[in-house]
């Protein structure tokens, strides 16, 4: 059975670079799978009533496939994974196949909402990082990714991150294997990398 990694935190604390450098420090055998793309299609919407949801809300996820998909990934089938377009809020019609390594690491924003999670995954890591440092990031990502103005991603954090990310991203900081601290502008602290890595070998090894 293959061995499946989450990696929880708020909007911008890193969690898409810490995932990559994983799959750096751990091998050909890991592989990335992230469930921001599994929000709901929202094109039976018009334009504007899309702007108005909640993405930051557990609802506007396709949980259900989701979890259909980690327990495929699990058994080590391969998978179809949706394709979400952020700045139309739709899904696309076209899907990216999906083979699963030994290693699989989730990420995603509302991971840490989904229900038993330390019963979906074989280690939980939370990356940390200051409010005022996630939002920085996050303007700086929306302008580049997804054509947001800056004004915009500030109105979006105060009515929705914020207050969601308190509800439903903080809390997996308190089951979780290890606590990784992101506020530097590199986002990689060696010595924490080290002993990151060091321990993830280890609980996956008591697992084969």
């Amino acid at each position: 059975m293959n061995h499946l990694i989450a990696i929880c935190g708020g909007s911008g604390s890193g969690k898409t670079f810490l995932a990559e450098h994983l799959i750096d420090e751990l091998g050909p055998g890991t592989s990335r799978l992230s469930y921001d793309s599994y929000y709901r299609d929202q094109s039976p919407l018009s334009f504007e009533e899309r702007g108005k949801l909640n993405y930051d809300d557990p609802q506007v996820m396709d949980q259900d496939l989701f979890l259909k998909h980690l327990a495929l990934i699990r058994q080590g089938t391969a998978i179809e994974i949706p394709q979400y377009d952020f700045i139309t809020h739709t899904r696309k019609k076209e899907t990216r196949s999906f083979v699963p390594s030994p290693i699989v690491i989730i990420d995603g924003v509302l991971v840490s909402a989904l229900p038993h999670l330390s019963d979906l995954f074989d280690f939980i890591i939370y990356v940390d990082a200051e409010s005022d440092i996630r939002l920085a990031r996050r303007i700086l990502r929306d302008e580049k990714e997804r054509g947001r103005s800056g004004s915009s991603t500030i109105a979006q954090y105060l009515a929705t991150v914020r207050p969601m990310h308190k509800k439903y991203v903080e809390p997996a900081k308190k089951i979780a294997d290890f606590v990784y601290a992101n506020n530097e502008n590199s986002g990689i602290d060696e010595a924490e990398m080290k002993k990151l890595v060091a321990l993830l070998k280890r609980e996956l090894a008591k697992k084969d």
